[in-house]
This record gives structure tokens, C-alpha cells and sequence, in this order.
């Protein structure tokens, strides 16, 4: 069941950001996502998720396709079946230190329905779109490292720092990726732009 009226939620404010890296911090038991917002006077906003989400983020920033569908590829293909398409994703609100994400769906009928979800789903979502849907951050989350993907928060209670860089070490090109625009283009200055945020 959609989680909110459409018109009970105000897009008003919200920033519009894109993805410019996904990746693992050795000896981090647990991958990264880092948002950059178009404003430029805005720091970027950094979620840590699974590693296992990374590697599926990783793969379609890359416009690769598994052998079979990922989660994620495998709801894109459901939800084109039956005519609907990511509108946009909203990364609205923390609550126990999880970022909670809100996934709008426009179907055949005009009409907007709005879904909870894990912010690395709604991500991957918004990237399989034909053309990329956009992903807004609520104000007051950027800029912050204190919050999770609430997956990444399972992932440290049960990996310990050796076991997850022992996998990163081996294969470490599966969980790091150059982001890409909506166009396929290598975002411009992506690294260097955030480089300089960092600092500022």
C-alpha cells in the first residue's frame, strides 16, 4: 500500500542531488554512497549501505547487467510491465539513525503513488529509469555522516573489519565505481568537485 496521499507530501525545499560515488573505505565492514547536491554551495551526503547493495549499485552505475536480475532490475522490469515509472526519489527523514526514503510511482492513469523505502532501493531504482529520475535530499540530511541505510547497521553487528576487507581486497573493482550522468556521460568534475566541497 502507498505510505502517503501525494498531496500530504511536499517536495518543497528538498534538494536535488546526484550520485557521484559508490565504494568501500577499507578497513569500513560496510560500502558508502555519496550524493553530491546541485547546489554547489552544499556539502555532499554520504549513506553507508551493505556491501552487497554496493555491488548491485556498482554494477548498474556501470549499465551492466548480471546473468540473472538483481532485486532491483528485477522490480524495474515488473513495474514497466505494468506501465509504471520512477517519477522521482525522496531521501525525506532520519529515524533511529536510518535514512528513510520515499519511491513516487506514476502510472498509465496520471495518477502518483508514493511507497516507503530503503534509500539504496529507491537509488538503484531512479538509475534504471530510461532517463534517471531525480533524487531529492531533505535539507537538513545534507551534509551528514551520522545515519545508515539500516541494512549497513546489520552488516557491522555481523561482519568484523577482517572479514569485510579480506573481500574488498580481492575484489575490490566490484564495489567502487565512477558515477555517470543520466546521459552516460562521465560526470564532470564529480571527483575533483567533491574533493573541493570536502575541503570547504
Amino acid at each position: 500500500m502507498p505510505v502517503l496521499e501525494p498531496d500530504s507530501f511536499n517536495l518543497a525545499g528538498l534538494v536535488p542531488c546526484r550520485l557521484v560515488r559508490v565504494g568501500v573505505d577499507l578497513p569500513e565492514p560496510f560500502a558508502r554512497v555519496t550524493l553530491l547536491p546541485d547546489d554547489t554551495s552544499l556539502m555532499e551526503f554520504e549513506i553507508p549501505i551493505s556491501i552487497e547493495q554496493a555491488r548491485q549499485l556498482a554494477l548498474i552505475v556501470a549499465k551492466e547487467r548480471a546473468p540473472r536480475p538483481m532485486t532491483a532490475e528485477l522490480m524495474q522490469d515488473v513495474l514497466a510491465s505494468y506501465g509504471f515509472n520512477v517519477s522521482y526519489v525522496a531521501l525525506d527523514e532520519v529515524v533511529d539513525g536510518n535514512v528513510h526514503a520515499v519511491l513516487a510511482l506514476s502510472g498509465q492513469d496520471g495518477r502518483t503513488r508514493l511507497f516507503s523505502a530503503r534509500p539504496s532501493d529507491a537509488i538503484m531504482l531512479a538509475l534504471l529509469q530510461p532517463v534517471q529520475a531525480p533524487i531529492l535530499v531533505a535539507p537538513n540530511l545534507v551534509g551528514r555522516r551520522d545515519v545508515t541505510d539500516g541494512q549497513a547497521e546489520d552488516t557491522v553487528r555481523q561482519m568484523s573489519s577482517e572479514e569485510v576487507g579480506s573481500q574488498g581486497a580481492s575484489h575490490p573493482q566490484a564495489v567502487d565505481a565512477e558515477v555517470a550522468t543520466s546521459t552516460g556521460n562521465p560526470s564532470p568534475g564529480g571527483e575533483d568537485e567533491l574533493a573541493n566541497r570536502r575541503r570547504h
